[in-house]
């Protein structure tokens, strides 16, 4: 167990490359997962969503 690395995540076809933290059997993504993939939690249907105003690729602003 540990911070291992780096892991190439990918969601909703969209791909970044991460260092990964093991601790068990259940994947959790975290918020600079979700920024540079420019995704956006949909708490009410419970679901990652495309950032409305990026809907083709993801845009990271530093």
């Amino acid at each position: 167990m540990g911070l291992k690395g780096p892991v190439i995540i990918e969601i909703e076809g969209r791909e970044t490359i991460e260092a990964a933290m093991v601790l068990g059997d259940m994947v959790l993504i975290g918020q600079t997962v979700l920024e540079t993939l420019d995704l956006l939690v949909d708490c009410k249907n419970q679901r990652l969503v495309s950032n409305p105003e990026n809907p083709e690729r993801p845009v990271l602003r530093v």
